[in-house]
Parts: C-alpha cells; sequence; structure tokens
C-alpha cells in the first residue's frame, strides 16, 4: 500500500458501533475521537440477539446482528476475523456496565463501548483491528 492510500484511509471517517470516529493524522501519527451515540439513536437493543452467548461481545459481518463472525470474552486484545472491512454490527452481551475497547491495526484505542448491555445495529469494522472484550 502506498503512503499516500495509507494516509487517505487513515483519514477517512467511519461510523464505527453507533458512534462516529474521525482518525486524523498529524506529523505521521493518528488521533481518534469518539461521540457515542445518543441515547435516541435506536442502538440500544432491549434482547441479545439469539447467537450471542452471554458474557460475550459479538461481532456479526452485516448489519443488524446478521453472520456473527466473532464472540470474545476474554480480557485481552484479540484480532477480529479476516473479512471485516466495512459495514456489521456488534453486540455486547458481557456483564452489566462491561465495557469493551476497539484498536486500530496500529494498537491505538479509537472507540469504548458503553457498559453492556448494548449493541450498534449499523456500523463499520474498516478501522477495527482489534478488540479487547473487557
Amino acid at each position: 500500500m502506498t503512503h499516500a492510500a495509507l494516509r487517505t484511509r487513515m483519514r477517512r471517517t467511519a461510523l464505527v458501533t453507533g458512534a462516529l470516529i474521525t482518525l486524523a493524522t498529524a506529523t505521521g501519527t493518528a488521533a481518534a475521537t469518539a461521540s457515542a451515540a445518543s441515547p435516541g439513536s435506536g442502538a440500544r437493543v432491549t434482547a441479545a440477539p439469539s447467537d450471542c452467548p452471554k458474557y460475550y461481545f459479538c461481532g456479526y459481518k452485516d448489519a443488524n446482528y446478521h453472520r456473527l463472525a466473532f464472540t470474545f470474552k476474554d480480557c485481552y486484545l484479540q484480532e477480529i476475523p479476516d473479512g471485516l472491512n466495512s459495514g456489521g454490527s456488534w453486540y455486547n452481551n458481557q456483564s452489566n456496565g462491561t465495557k469493551a475497547k476497539m484498536y486500530d491495526k496500529n494498537k491505538h484505542l479509537i472507540y469504548t463501548t458503553p457498559g453492556a448491555p448494548y449493541g450498534a445495529p449499523h456500523g463499520n469494522w474498516a478501522p477495527v483491528w482489534y478488540i479487547d472484550a473487557c
């Protein structure tokens, strides 16, 4: 990947987990800011998807919790599966109040989820490479 292409990828704005993540580069380093979805945005779901076990963070290839791609429950940095390059959704079905963290390919924190239970039916996996489920 060329330097210009890499810089373009880092600069794009992505909707991740119901939050707006703005990735910016300044002198070769990336900074990220996140704005959590408003309570009325429809991101909170009343019940977990049936294929997301209790005490797990679940990632889906498609919006609205379709095509389960991974389930994480351990508290360490885990790489998400290949092929999650855009779109998707996630549900945090861990113990009440537990927050998961999402990281970019350089292992920089880009988003912390609201406390469980919580989900985002529409998101974008493009900037996310790693998850720490708790």
